[in-house]
């Protein structure tokens, strides 16, 4: 299987899920999804605050925080020019400015102390090297200032009724994401913040699970992450594209099945420097 390109911080051409239009509009679709449930919850920015998101990608998570908390500052950095292009697009229409540059996650272009909170979501699972990124995400906060990091562990995924097929495919996915960065980051967010050097960590465990109108919502989601591994799904020993499809197929059929649910763990760790 190909590996990602990783040095240290950076995510680059061979990023899991790509960087096609259709990629980047799903990326806008998701932040959308888990506005609520997620970004907002429990997020509070006071007026004034500088806000730095690392691996901002195609500026969606931005755009929510810009528009929720007006008076922050917004900045963002990204590896990939062609996602920085469709964020400071994105961002122009929510009538939103922000000050987003090309950069190693490794390497911040902003000197020590510059912003009071940094972000980062589905962007540690990437790398190779995360407790440097986080350390250079410390280095660039003010003392006390906080970073908040939203990460799934994809071992947790589960369905109801047990399903040998779906059962294949959740544990394809895990051996997917390990192969490309770090399948378990969710879970070892704790580890990673304290041997950073932050202090006050949160793991911020929330146990995710759906069912009835939920499920049906749910669903559409985690096929389309799914989906979008598919190039690299098919590369696992032992994995066709025809038995992907049939696994596909019980995924999205999940909510026409009677007492079905499905679930996983989600952390949105918060920590002090």
């Amino acid at each position: 299987m190909k590996k990602l390109d990783l040095v240290g911080g950076r995510v680059t051409e061979d990023y899991v899920h790509g960087y096609a239009t259709a990629e980047q509009e799903r990326l806008l679709r998701q932040a959308e999804h888990w506005r609520d449930e997620l970004i907002l919850a429990g997020t509070r920015l006071a007026q004034g605050t500088r806000l730095l998101e690392v691996g901002c990608g195609v500026g969606a998570v931005l755009g929510i925080l810009g528009m929720a908390f007006p008076g922050v500052i917004l900045a963002g950095v990204d590896i990939e020019a062609r996602q920085l292009e469709t964020a400071r697009a994105h961002l122009r229409r929510l009538g939103l400015e922000a000050d987003l540059r090309q950069a190693d996650a490794l390497e911040l272009p902003y000197p020590d102390t510059s912003f009071d909170h940094v972000w980062m979501m589905w962007f540690v699972e990437h790398l190779a090297d995360p407790v440097a990124a986080l350390k250079e995400a410390r280095r660039v906060l003010v003392s006390g200032g906080a970073l908040t990091a939203i990460e799934v562990d994809y071992n947790t995924i589960w369905a109801s009724p047990t399903s040998h097929a779906l059962n294949v495919l959740f544990a394809a996915v895990a051996r997917t994401m390990e192969a490309a960065g770090r399948s378990d980051a969710g879970s070892r967010l704790h580890e990673w913040l304290a041997e950073a050097g932050f202090t006050s960590v949160d793991p911020g465990e929330i146990r995710l699970s759906y069912t009835g109108k939920d499920l049906v919502r749910q669903v559409p989601y985690v096929a389309a992450v799914v989906e979008s591994t598919l190039p690299e799904l098919a590369q696992l020993p032992g994995v066709s594209v025809s038995e992907l499809e049939v696994r596909f197929a019980e995924l999205r059929a999940l909510p026409t099945t009677p007492n079905a649910a499905l679930g996983w763990v989600v952390h949105k760790a918060k920590a002090v420097r």
